[in-house]
């Protein structure tokens, strides 16, 4: 039986996909942590999935589970990964408008300006039922969330950000602005992960 754990990786000193016999839960910690505020199980958004590992427990809990990845590098792993037929794949970056990025080969991080990576907003999916909202975009955060507000009023999921307090703190501090007038406040962080509730 293949370990629950194993997944094909693109990082570190990795050029291509590799396949890692156990390659860690993925933040395992902070999901668990962030899944007990979660009181529905309909659907849930996994916003720069990587190469799948928050996406496939989170596949086991929703219904439903939108992911957005637009590193095609990190989608060829996505897609050797992730088989679960409740999961459905966007190749797109989250902004505040429909513009071009870029990103390096193995980054994380999404540039504007000239690149073959397409931006949308969430809102613009019309996505509904959403008890969850996981975020992990680097640095992205305040164009995100300016393209999310309607999504996240109109279905007030629980969300899971990853918020780097010492690394961005500018970044930081709008976000929670953002965040804040569409009246969510913050619960807990575990690590740079933290949890916000719709008061």
């Amino acid at each position: 039986m293949i370990n629950p754990n194993s997944f094909w990786v693109l990082y570190g000193q990795h050029t291509e996909p590799t396949f890692h016999e156990n390659a860690q839960g993925g933040q395992q910690q902070q999901r668990d942590h962030a899944l007990t505020y979660v009181k529905r199980w309909r659907s849930c958004v996994d916003i720069g999935s990587n190469i799948g590992q928050w996406t496939r427990p989170l596949a086991k809990n929703f219904k439903k589970v939108y992911c957005f990845e637009p590193n095609p590098n990190f989608r060829e792993c996505f897609e050797k990964n992730i088989n679960e037929s409740n999961v459905q794949l966007f190749p797109y970056g989250l902004s505040d408008s429909n513009h071009k990025g870029h990103q390096e080969f193995n980054s994380t991080q999404i540039t504007e300006g000239d690149g073959d990576i397409e931006c949308r907003t969430l809102d613009s999916f019309q996505l509904t039922d959403l008890d969850f909202v996981k975020i992990d975009v680097d640095g992205f955060e305040i164009p995100l969330l300016k393209g999310a507000s309607e999504t996240l009023t109109q279905n007030t999921p629980v969300i899971n950000i990853e918020m780097k307090r010492g690394k961005r703190p500018d970044v930081v501090r709008v976000a929670e602005k953002i965040l804040r007038k569409l009246g969510y406040k913050f619960k807990k962080a575990v690590k740079s992960d933290e949890v916000w509730l719709k008061r």
